[in-house]
């Protein structure tokens, strides 16, 4: 049976992701210092690479954050403690009167046991695909 180049389990040859990702708001905090971001915000999506939310301030690209995510697995919730880098920021400039901007983090400090809790996650809550059975 051909793989249809575009799954989220296939993806295309233009598609940079390594992981696949998984659109759902989960609970996410980031900080950066006692005095600098700390920020509780929700994810928008997440992968076993890293995960994408919106913030109320601006956070320069390549910002070490630390971040806290739970994921509501069962029977006990796993919470992740973890390092990692804001790779892109939309908009990309410090605009007054902005208030949401869009980050990426790339996870840089993740332990393989709670990379592989999230990419287990992932996979269970991922869609099926068009003709899977």
């Amino acid at each position: 049976m051909p793989h249809d180049a575009g799954t989220p389990s296939h993806p295309s040859p233009s598609d940079r992701r390594r992981a696949p990702r998984l659109a759902e708001q989960l609970p996410l905090t980031l900080a950066d210092g006692p005095d600098g971001i700390n920020v509780q915000t929700q994810t928008k999506n997440l992968s076993a690479s890293g995960v994408y939310c919106t913030v109320n301030r601006f956070v320069r690209p390549m910002t070490k954050l630390k971040i806290g995510l739970e994921l509501p697995t069962t029977p006990h919730p796993a919470r992740i403690y973890c390092e990692g880098v804001v790779v892109r920021i939309d908009p990309p400039h410090e605009q007054a009167g902005t208030l949401e901007y869009h980050i990426a983090i790339f996870f840089s400090d993740l332990t393989d046991r709670d990379r592989s809790l999230i990419a287990h996650y992932v996979q269970q809550r991922q869609p099926p695909t068009p003709g899977s059975s």
